[in-house]
């Protein structure tokens, strides 16, 4: 398939450098802090916050706010799945380019095994029961519903703002992915099912994915030929 398409910006190939420099950045700045919260709680330090958060949130629990947290929740594993896919075929279509399909399945999947070997290292169990409004098990460090929206969110972000004509229009999109993946950390947290940190990491460990992913592929483009946004 060609991967030519008119809407699409036309980076110079400086301008990928750049971007690649700044989403490397990014992926280190997430990557660290990742690293810093799994520590604390591998040590053990984060436990007076945690139950700190989770007493304050459990107080302020009502019954609307109890509805909405539950079906955010709900949407962010496979409906959210099915709308990023959904976009990236729409665009891949629109593009004559199979890379948005690519990059959206990659991100998903890494951030699913990611978040499952980090779950199975660390072994950390969840809040008790009688924090749980939604009984779940399993191991709780990192949230996989936050890593794996976060993840899906940033990609799907970077995949619209390659065919956002203005930069305040590519902001927005940024702005928008970050503001639903902190949304879905908290519904974890409200919901009683994970501890503050847990999400904390999670949301740090899907960005350092995403961003690998987004540098990998700007550097891609900058090596091609000919590139153009579509790619």
């Amino acid at each position: 398939m060609t991967v030519h398409h008119p809407t699409a910006h036309r980076w110079p190939r400086d301008g990928l450098l750049v971007r690649a420099g700044i989403a490397a950045a990014g992926m280190v700045a997430a990557a660290g802090m990742f690293a810093g919260v799994a520590d604390l709680v591998t040590d053990r330090h984060a436990a007076l916050v945690d139950n700190g958060v989770l007493a304050e949130v459990a107080e302020h629990r009502a019954g609307p706010w109890t509805g909405f947290f539950e079906a955010v929740s709900t949407a962010a594993e496979i409906p959210l799945a099915i709308v990023v896919v959904a976009l990236a075929a729409a665009l891949a279509w629109r593009g004559r380019s199979w890379a948005p399909l690519v990059l959206a399945g990659l991100t998903g999947a890494g951030s699913v095994v990611l978040a499952t070997v980090v779950k199975n290292l660390v072994g950390r169990d969840r809040p008790a029961s009688w924090w749980q409004l939604l009984p779940e098990s399993g191991f709780s460090f990192p949230s996989r519903h936050t890593t794996v929206a976060t993840a899906l969110l940033m990609i799907a972000a970077y995949l619209l703002a390659q065919h956002t004509s203005t930069l305040v229009a590519s902001l927005a999109w940024w702005l928008g992915a970050l503001a639903l993946a902190a949304l879905v950390a908290a519904s974890r947290v409200y919901l009683g099912v994970h501890w503050a940190t847990d999400v904390t990491a999670a949301a740090a460990l899907g960005a350092t994915w995403a961003l690998t992913v987004i540098t990998a592929h700007l550097l891609l483009r900058r090596r091609r030929p000919s590139s153009t946004a579509g790619d």
